[in-house]
């Protein structure tokens, strides 16, 4: 792609082009939005070089969805063109044999990178939409009009674009100081001289090698390993360290977990054969019939789970995983959480994760807070984040990674879920969709001033467009 300079007025900026970012580039084409925001300025901005893969691609764990779902984000008619070339894509092969078994996320990484690539070659060349790769957004500034100003920064060069409508995902990370303030609802505290804490994230980005190489002097008889959570990324993560960490003697890995452990079924009925307790009312989602269909654990975090619960142990390790539910007020049951907290060890965050955000501004200089709710951003359900307030910040959406969306009845999800709704297939599907619909409405409803506004003006400084590799 030549370098060119960027507009400084767009109807749409697309900020982060990972996988839910993506998902929205692609339903958008589905669907015949994408061209039309392109007529009116599109820009899409990541401070990665590449498209589609994010963080997904570096953890070392099965997903928790099979080959199919990943793949049905990719077979729409519209995009059969320009997938063509994943034929001869190796990641691409692997889940077109498999559909029914769940990949390795470092595959389904590889597949989402190599189509996003092609995706995003051709509506730059056919469509006119704008990339800017190797940007940050530094700042987002909403203006009275209900537009926002985006501060950009591609190394030493900044400059400043105008956007009708911003749709962010930027990625999410594991904070200690969510760490802290779950451990304090419980009235637990991490001891300044106690464990060593490490995130799942960083943990699941890592091979068993290098695990071996990174805890292997810290595997001794009696070591404390603890990990809280009780998600899928907690269940890979005892996966993932006792796999590793059995052959050198590592005894015992502790789990904190608030929640119950919920296991995901096709049905109820499948739920019962496999010795699962049901409650109808809470754990079964009334639309699909299926059992802790948001909540559950699939596959092989299913498999760990089952094992676990059952067993006491990781499947196929000696490992024993001990239960300690964060609730509990048991004098036996504090004491040991205590310890966990307070004595040397190794601690892993498994829950918790937070938005990337850029500082956000009103137009007189005032910060603006966007609220959270448990799991993620709080949003309506077209993804429109609100303020501290509860109020939506119209032309403003998430539904990323330390976003998501609240689960919604007409969708489905069990009562017993009170999280927010992540995973591919949402983000290139339903979550998107709402989006979409919402950014239209909006600009519809912009008044002709404001749409003016946002005809083609030329940035004066040159800002380079990142070219695709």
């Amino acid at each position: 792609m030549a370098e060119q300079s960027l507009r400084s007025n767009y109807a749409c900026v697309v900020g982060g082009a990972g996988p839910a970012g993506m998902g929205f580039l692609f339903n958008a084409y589905k669907t015949g939005a994408l061209a039309s925001l392109a007529r009116d300025g599109l820009l899409v901005v990541d401070a990665a070089l590449a498209v589609g893969r994010g963080r997904l691609g570096d953890y070392h764990i099965t997903a928790n969805s099979v080959g199919d779902v990943f793949l049905d984000c990719l077979r729409d008619p519209a995009l059969l063109p320009i997938f063509a070339p994943l034929a001869h894509s190796s990641a691409f092969r692997a889940l077109q044999n498999d559909p029914h078994g769940a990949p390795m996320l470092t595959q389904v990484g590889e597949l989402l990178a190599h189509a996003s690539t092609l995706f995003m070659r051709y509506v730059t060349e056919h469509l006119g939409v704008e990339v800017a790769l190797g940007t940050r957004i530094e700042k987002i500034t909403a203006q009275d009009d209900g537009s926002f100003q985006l501060a950009l920064r591609s190394g030493s060069h900044g400059v400043q674009v105008d956007a009708g409508t911003l749709v962010m995902n930027l990625g999410g990370r594991q904070n200690r100081e969510y760490l802290n303030w779950s451990l304090a609802e419980q009235d637990l505290h991490l001891s300044h001289d106690g464990p060593t804490v490490y995130s799942s994230d960083a943990l699941l980005s890592l091979n068993p090698a290098e695990l071996v190489e990174l805890f292997g002097d810290r595997v001794t008889p009696g070591s404390r390993f603890t990990v809280v959570g009780g998600s899928h990324s907690a269940f890979s993560i005892l996966d993932n360290l006792a796999c590793a960490l059995d052959c050198l003697g590592l005894e015992q890995i502790t789990l904190l977990h608030r929640a119950p452990i919920r296991l995901f079924f096709e049905s109820a009925e499948e739920a019962r054969a496999a010795g699962y307790v049901v409650d109808e009312g809470m754990d079964v989602c009334p639309v699909s019939g299926r059992v802790n269909r948001s909540g559950g654990l699939r596959y092989r975090a299913h498999q760990v789970g089952t094992d676990v619960l059952s067993n006491g142990v990781v499947s196929g390790t000696r490992v024993k995983v001990e239960l300690l539910c964060l609730e509990d007020r048991s004098p036996a049951v504090r004491e040991r959480l205590e310890q966990c907290c307070s004595e040397d060890g190794v601690f892993v965050q498994a829950i918790g994760y937070q938005p990337c955000l850029p500082a956000l501004r009103h137009a007189n200089g005032e910060p603006l807070q966007v609220r959270e709710s448990k799991g993620g951003l709080d949003s309506d359900a077209a993804g429109c984040l609100r303020d501290s307030t509860g109020q939506p910040i119209p032309g403003l959406y998430s539904f990323g990674l330390g976003s998501g969306l609240a689960a919604n009845p007409m969708l489905g999800s069990e009562r017993s879920f009170d999280s927010r709704i992540y995973g591919v297939w949402q983000f290139h599907h339903d979550a998107s969709g709402r989006v979409i619909e919402a950014i239209q409405e909006h600009l519809a409803s912009r008044t002709p001033q404001a749409a003016q506004a946002m005809d083609t003006g030329i940035d004066e400084a040159p800002f380079a467009l990142s070219a695709l590799g």
